[in-house]
């Protein structure tokens, strides 16, 4: 199928789908280390300035 170039093309596959995976898991790790930190400034007491804005009620 793949033919002669199967020993570049599997590995380069392969590679790009791990860093793909990599930035996914990432990405989803600071997601909720940033929603755990909001969620422990707002137990302080600190708002977030799009909240406190008028005309948003």
């Amino acid at each position: 199928m793949l033919g002669q170039y199967a020993a570049y093309i599997v590995p380069a596959y392969a590679v790009s789908a791990a860093v793909i995976a990599g930035l996914t898991a990432w990405t989803l790790l600071q997601y909720r280390r940033r929603l755990r930190e909001i969620a422990t400034l707002e137990e302080k007491g600190v708002r977030r300035r799009a909240a406190t804005r008028k005309g948003d009620g």
